[in-house]
């Protein structure tokens, strides 16, 4: 039996930020399109991504670390929130090693 070369891999980012993404990712995945996908582990639904992954064993799931996100609006970045002080190296490095500890556990 002839096995299909993998030619793209789609992934699918921001699982576990609200309900609503999660659906879509596993449409997506159980369609055939995406094959991994990125667990926001701070936002309310990640949880939910987490049990949907678990029921899923195809789905590979990575850590989408999340410190800060930015929108581009009439040719201007904006803030839209900050978790700490990026400049701030000790305050990044304990995020990150809490998201991480998050992300094992769940």
């Amino acid at each position: 039996m002839m096995t299909a070369e993998r030619l793209l891999i789609v992934n699918a980012d921001d699982f576990g930020r609200s309900s609503g993404i999660n659906s879509g990712i596993v449409r997506a995945h159980e369609s055939g399109v995406v094959t991994s996908a990125s667990l926001m582990v701070r936002w309310p639904a990640a949880l939910e991504a987490a049990k949907l992954a678990c029921a899923r064993p195809n789905l590979s799931v990575g850590l989408h670390l999340d410190l800060a996100e930015w929108t581009c609006g009439e040719g201007n970045w904006k803030q839209v929130y900050e978790v700490v002080a990026l400049q701030d190296a000790e305050a990044v490095y304990g995020e990150l090693q809490r998201q991480i500890a998050i992300y094992l556990d769940t």
